[in-house]
């Protein structure tokens, strides 16, 4: 960690530092960096209008279901099962694959960039991690229920050796039908307390996944400490992923009410040990990257395309 931050990352805080105007606070990001800080999670309900949630759950609803995917972003339930997706209907995906995520999410929705890239959520980002981060990609994403938790429905860190964020603008409602997320406080510290609960495959026991189980989890962090976060479609929620967390998390799995779960997702992070390397992973249509202002152009790392849209994405983007 050392290495990534101050090492490897010295370039990207010395881009931040001369940004600095850039990256002024109000009070609202302010807020949300000392969550952060303090806790590990930040959440700022209700933080885009509903109406807009809605449209773009409805444009990117019907993508998923036309089967615009990216199966290099997919969780599958099956064990070994390749990531191809050809010839299967959405609904044996939706029995078969823990999450799918949509292609090239940022041209085939055109309405989806001023809000993944809002200024206010990179604000937070930037100043909490200090440094302009080398990774931000964007996905929009579906989470399926099923009979069992799998792969992020375990508790889990997602990464030790670099600074790892996710944020997550939700679609929908997240109550206990749409898997809510669950962190536990303070457990980003990297203090003797958050190194005590250990993976089940590190004491040899193949079990959850690889992940932690409620029980490790509960024996050093009472589960009356536990942050569930539920809340309102158009919600924000940052996630520092080296603290311990899972989600979404249905707490009846196999309830016949659960429902999936909708989400913009960004995943920033820091430079491992080893890879120093800039990652260029959003496809952006060159209309739209002329648009991006000094600030989220610092973030995007865009590999820009041609503004034509596929047939199937214009229709589905004509709701936005």
């Amino acid at each position: 960690m050392l290495y990534s931050r101050r090492i490897a990352a010295a370039g990207a805080r010395r881009v931040f530092r001369e940004n600095t105007p850039n990256f002024a606070m109000g009070d609202f990001e302010r807020a949300q960096v000392a969550s952060l800080r303090s806790h590990g999670y930040a959440l700022a309900s209700g933080f885009f209008p509903r109406n807009l949630a809605d449209s773009l759950f409805s444009c990117a609803d019907r993508l998923f279901r036309s089967l615009e995917l990216d199966p290099d972003r997919s969780y599958s339930v099956q064990a070994g099962r390749l990531r191809d997706f050809s010839g299967l209907t959405y609904a044996e995906l939706a029995a078969s694959e823990k999450l799918i995520a949509l292609r090239d999410p940022l041209v085939q929705m055109p309405g989806l960039l001023p809000v993944a890239f809002h200024e206010s959520i990179l604000k937070v980002a930037g100043n909490f991690l200090g440094y302009v981060p080398p990774l931000c990609r964007v996905t929009v994403v579906r989470d399926f229920p099923h009979n069992r938790p799998l792969h992020s429905s375990n508790f889990h860190k997602d990464n030790d050796e670099s600074d790892s964020l996710q944020i997550f603008i939700y679609l929908v409602d997240i109550d206990d039908s749409r898997g809510p997320l669950i962190y536990i406080p303070g457990s980003h510290r990297y203090d003797a307390r958050s190194c005590r609960p250990r993976l089940s495959r590190d004491l040899g026991i193949d079990a959850n996944d690889g992940r932690l189980s409620d029980e490790e989890i509960s024996r050093v962090y009472p589960v009356s400490s536990w942050a569930t976060l539920r809340t309102v479609r158009g919600s924000v929620a940052w996630i520092y992923g080296n603290g311990i967390h899972k989600g979404p998390a249905w707490p009846r799995p196999g309830d016949p009410s659960n429902q999936p779960r909708t989400a913009i997702k960004i995943d920033i992070h820091g430079y491992k040990s080893g890879v120093v390397r800039d990652l260029r992973e959003n496809r952006i249509g060159e209309s739209a990257l002329a648009r991006l202002t000094p600030l989220q152009r610092l973030f995007v790392h865009p590999a820009p395309v041609p503004d034509e849209l596929p047939e199937r994405a214009v229709a589905a983007s004509a709701a936005v």
